[in-house]
């Protein structure tokens, strides 16, 4: 073998040695944050599943085909969503796009497997497993089939009408219980500071899942001195929580009235607001001015009483209040909805 052949061998031997000890570096990394964030959340208690599947980079390649573009269900800033199997279940992976290791992104990611780890509810979106051995560490889902609650608002007419008055009764039932068990499984309130219908993912019956958890934080009830990043989508987010930077439970409260709005009348928060309107003002305007129900979607006066709509409309409006403490609680708002749907059940959470 001649001394260039060598050299090149070297090099290649010494880029996977570096590439293993990166891989080693990020899963120490990765595994130490994480541990640490299920303690935080849990409060040193050994609550919830606590189980989470640890894949590999190999695994997520075999898995994806290698991220076969094939494979592509959808993509946002941050990351592509692949379809893939593992041991024969159907689950999506989330590939970051960064290129480079982004430690808001990092604390983004491992923040929901600690939620995963720590929280379990049958309508919060089940993280299957979590790869840490990469820059940024790769999250795997379960499948839900009918994707984006915001997709089947807002998408094409076939899917606009496939979500009947007693659909999206159901999702708003069903986002509000989730709602409600994070903010009191535990001893202390874990708000989701992310509520909208892009973090609302439907199943194959229309049952409703709350996901995207990455912004959430667990927090000490009646603390007021404590100030946190604004964080959350245009159109959704509590104004009281933007004007103090101060977390409660309330600002999941608003969120979810932002929701229930949406629900209503068809309306594009985020869009609204980028044409220089706010869903929740208008409504609010209408309401005061007894015209509340020339906003509400015409597909929903067609199969709701009137008398369903003015209770969801009120649910909505107590939500938006001006001041958190003028707001309902998520408990209060899933006794109310179940009303709504004739069907009135105990609220127990087993974990507290």
């Amino acid at each position: 073998m001649d001394k260039v052949q060598v050299k090149i061998n070297e090099k290649i031997g010494n880029k996977r040695r570096l590439n293993l000890d990166s891989k080693e570096l990020y899963f120490n990394q990765n595994g130490g944050i994480l541990l640490e964030k299920q303690i935080a959340l849990s409060q040193g208690r050994n609550v919830g599943p606590g189980q989470l599947k640890i894949l590999s980079h190999k695994d997520i390649e075999k898995a994806t085909n290698n991220l076969d573009p094939n494979l592509l269900v959808g993509s946002s800033a941050q990351r592509n969503v692949y379809k893939a199997t593992i041991e024969d279940r159907i689950v999506v992976v989330g590939v970051p796009l960064q290129l480079e290791r982004n430690p808001k992104l990092v604390d983004r990611n491992l923040n929901e497997a600690s939620i995963a780890m720590v929280m379990n509810h049958e309508n919060m979106v089940k993280l299957y497993g979590c790869c840490l051995d990469t820059y940024i560490p790769i999250l795997v889902y379960e499948m839900l089939p009918n994707g984006i609650l915001s997709q089947h608002l807002h998408g094409d007419t076939a899917s606009i009408k496939c979500l009947k008055w007693a659909d999206r009764l159901r999702v708003a039932t069903d986002t509000a219980y989730a709602l409600s068990y994070m903010h009191n499984a535990l001893r202390k309130p874990v708000v989701h500071r992310g509520v909208s219908s892009a973090s609302v993912l439907l199943d194959s019956s229309f049952q409703a899942k709350l996901g995207n958890f990455g912004y959430a934080v667990s927090i000490n009830p009646g603390d007021t001195s404590e100030r946190w990043s604004v964080e959350g989508s245009p159109g959704f987010i509590d104004p009281e929580y933007i004007e103090t930077q101060v977390v409660t439970d309330k600002c999941d409260v608003y969120s979810f009235g932002v929701l229930l709005l949406e629900l209503l009348t068809r309306s594009n928060p985020i869009r609204m607001l980028r044409g220089g309107r706010d869903l929740v003002d208008v409504f609010v305007s209408a309401f005061q001015n007894n015209c509340v129900m020339n906003m509400i979607d015409r597909e929903l006066l067609n199969q709701a009483s009137r008398d369903e709509i003015k209770q969801a409309v009120q649910i909505a409006v107590k939500c938006v209040a001006k001041k958190g403490t003028e707001r309902p609680t998520m408990i209060e708002v899933v006794v109310q909805l179940r009303q709504i749907r004739g069907r009135v059940d105990v609220i127990q959470f087993t974990d507290r």
